[in-house]
């Protein structure tokens, strides 16, 4: 192997990595990234760990603040609304194939999606509950059949996944979301394409305001620390 592939296979292998350290929450929505400490727990040099975080910050998933350093991304406000819009979009038009393409053992396969929930709050895991909520929708989208869709929702979940603060999740939200998939899951069963969308739309437009919620009680609390400190 030459040295251009050993550079090559460094990056993807730091690259794969520190997503996966995303995706378990080793790397927190907000943290700041110290190289040299990254590439220990890595073993491996600086070098592809920059590379690969340069990589990251392309797909948003880590900023860099100049004369700072990077920064594991964090979602705001405008990012929430423009990723539920095109949740919405993509979703509702998906409604009409996904309802034409459901058989016994897709519902069946849906509803085990749907089963996960459980497992999810008997781990006590916010978290969990958010990787749970996206790999829900992302199955029934599997039964659009459209390659192109499923990818796209498949990249705006991980956006949001990875950079929403699970502790914004509130309780009454976690009743609610469960209470609204159980109704889309029996709008499934029923074939209803028009009771279908009308869920999805209220289910994504309140999971949109409540991010948007904590993110603003969030920024709030940091008015009010800042005010304290000043006073």
């Amino acid at each position: 192997m030459n040295d251009k592939d050993k550079r090559k296979n460094a990056l993807e292998e730091a690259f794969s990595q520190i997503k996966q350290m995303l995706y378990l929450n080793e790397l927190a929505p907000g943290q700041k990234i110290i190289y040299s400490d990254l590439a220990e727990r890595l073993n491996m040099s600086v070098t592809p760990v920059i590379q690969a975080l340069k990589r990251l910050e392309s797909s948003k998933l880590v900023m860099y603040v100049p004369n700072r350093g990077y920064y594991v991304g964090v979602i705001t406000e405008a990012e929430t609304r423009s990723l539920y819009q095109a949740r919405e979009a993509l979703e509702i038009f998906s409604i009409p194939a996904i309802i034409e393409n459901l058989d016994s053992e897709s519902l069946d396969a849906i509803n085990e999606s749907f089963k996960r929930y459980k497992d999810a709050i008997d781990e006590g895991s916010r978290r969990q509950l958010v990787l749970v909520d996206c790999k829900f929708h992302l199955k029934i989208c599997e039964f659009s059949k459209n390659e192109v869709i499923y990818r796209l929702l498949k990249d705006i979940f991980e956006q949001i996944y990875l950079k929403y603060r699970a502790e914004y999740l509130q309780d009454e939200r976690i009743k609610a979301v469960i209470k609204e998939h159980r109704e889309l899951l029996n709008a499934l069963r029923r074939a209803d394409v028009g009771d279908a969308i009308q869920i999805t739309r209220d289910h994504i437009r309140r999971g949109m305001q409540h991010v948007i919620e904590g993110i603003n009680r969030k920024n709030m609390l940091k008015v009010d620390e800042i005010f304290l400190t000043t006073a």
